[in-house]
């Protein structure tokens, strides 16, 4: 197709910043949709911005005049990483001790009459 970028192109994913906001409502209402409030993440090529994401709820808009299915697909599994809540570290129950937590840890056997 005319006008279409190769699927081999690089991209480049990063956040979008205040300054992306003009080329995203562009791109939004490229794309028949409207831009949601973000943060977004974005996916460019050498031509500019090609498609991006809602952090927040995964909305996603594109540029219909450049192949970005699997553009797409990457900002989507990108996006489902970062949003991903990260493990608290464990807590320190107040009030026990050191050894007290070693022999939580570490219990003695049962011991032989």
């Amino acid at each position: 197709m005319v006008g279409m970028t190769p699927a081999t192109s690089p991209i480049t994913i990063r956040r979008a910043t205040q300054a992306d906001l003009p080329i995203l409502d562009r791109l939004a209402r490229l794309d028949s949709q409207r831009l949601t409030p973000g943060p977004h993440l974005l996916a460019e090529n050498g031509e500019g911005i090609v498609a991006a994401v809602d952090l927040h709820d995964g909305r996603w808009i594109a540029d219909p005049f450049q192949l970005t299915d699997n553009v797409v697909a990457l900002l989507r599994e990108r996006a489902r990483h970062i949003a991903a809540p990260v493990p608290a570290p464990p807590r320190r129950r107040a009030g026990l001790s050191a050894l007290t937590l070693m022999r939580e840890l570490f219990p003695a056997s049962a011991r032989r009459a």
